[in-house]
């Protein structure tokens, strides 16, 4: 039997609420954005979810949709379970980007530090226009006076 004087002040509600078992509330970075995995935004998850989740799915070349909160399961990320690499080219429909399942509290916090590499700046075509010339190549200039 635990005596409550033999504990630290910290400690006592830890063990009074668990009822001595040493359980404790498990938090996590919650949110939903876009291109970035800031979240200061911080819960209590329900009683019996131990594991933090951050998921990110790419919407388009210029955009990750980023999901932080609390889980239970996490059998997505077991090697086994996971698709083999995929060649690193601008996708055609959303996939994927990454997945971190942990359970130390508020674990989940950060993302991959590469994120700004892999938000590629928008495809600029350019085409050549029939008749057109560049600025101090013209032989006529007209002038309204």
């Amino acid at each position: 039997r635990l005596e409550f004087s033999s504990l630290s002040p910290a400690e006592v509600p830890l063990v009074a609420a668990a009822g001595g078992r040493g359980a404790f509330d498990m938090r996590c970075h919650e949110c939903d954005t876009k291109n970035t995995f800031a979240c200061d935004h911080i819960v209590t998850c329900p009683r019996g979810i131990r594991r933090c989740l951050t998921l990110s799915i790419r919407l388009s070349s210029r955009e990750i949709y980023v999901y932080k909160g609390c889980t239970r399961n996490c059998t997505f990320i077991y090697a086994d379970e996971q698709p083999p690499p995929g060649e690193r080219k601008p996708p055609r429909s959303n996939s994927l980007y990454f997945v971190q399942c942990c359970n130390a509290i508020t674990c989940n916090r950060g993302g991959p530090i590469n994120l700004e590499k892999d938000i590629t700046p928008p495809l600029i075509l350019e085409e050549e226009l029939g008749g057109t010339v560049r600025l101090g190549e013209a032989t006529l200039f007209l002038s309204v006076a």
